[in-house]
């Protein structure tokens, strides 16, 4: 017997099942375009299954779970699907370009005026701030009084009244005179008998 060779039928992509649930509706890339509001040239690029045009893979993702509602497919089962593509596809994740600038760049490097300027005012700032400082930390000089004026000693308060009590314990004797309290070394306390 005659073996017929199978011909292994090349698998259907996840662009290829979209695009051909999307004909079976009747839709066209525009309208599809202006429902799930997903640009053309991306709807066209998962159609074609060139998931590397695309902006990164959560964006493909998002783009096909967009298309596959708007089909009314289910999109977790689409995604999956688009998932294990992206995994056995070998895509590349999509990776931001670096921006790389020469530090010479003159667009980016001040003008030498404007860093001398700088210089020079830092300088004066700084010259400034160090006379200032010379200037208010010294301390100011006393005026200073000759050797030979003599101090004066303080001036005596003024007297307290004393009330003072005579040996006559009669009304008339008792009274309130003013006068300055003896020293306290002449204070002596003599009994009454």
């Amino acid at each position: 017997m005659d073996e017929i060779p199978c011909e292994e039928a090349e698998p259907i992509t996840v662009g290829q099942e979209l695009k051909s649930a999307r004909e079976r509706m009747g839709m066209t890339l525009s309208e599809l375009a202006a429902e799930t509001r997903v640009p053309m040239r991306h709807l066209v690029s998962i159609e074609q299954s060139e998931f590397s045009a695309l902006p990164g893979q959560t964006y493909t993702v998002g783009f096909v779970r967009s298309y596959a509602r708007a089909l009314g497919l289910d999109d977790i089962a689409v995604i999956n699907a688009l998932r294990a593509e992206l995994s056995s596809g070998g895509h590349e994740r999509y990776e931001a370009p670096l921006q790389n600038y020469d530090p010479t760049d003159p667009a980016r490097v001040p003008s030498k005026t404007l860093a001398w300027t700088a210089a020079a005012v830092a300088a004066l700032v700084l010259a400034g701030y160090l006379i200032f400082r010379s200037y208010a930390l010294v301390p100011t000089a006393m005026p200073q009084t000759p050797a030979s004026v003599a101090t004066t000693a303080p001036a005596p308060t003024a007297p307290n009244p004393v009330a003072t009590v005579s040996d006559d314990t009669s009304a008339e004797n008792v009274g309130m005179t003013e006068q300055a309290p003896p020293p306290p070394a002449t204070l002596v306390a003599t009994p009454n008998p």
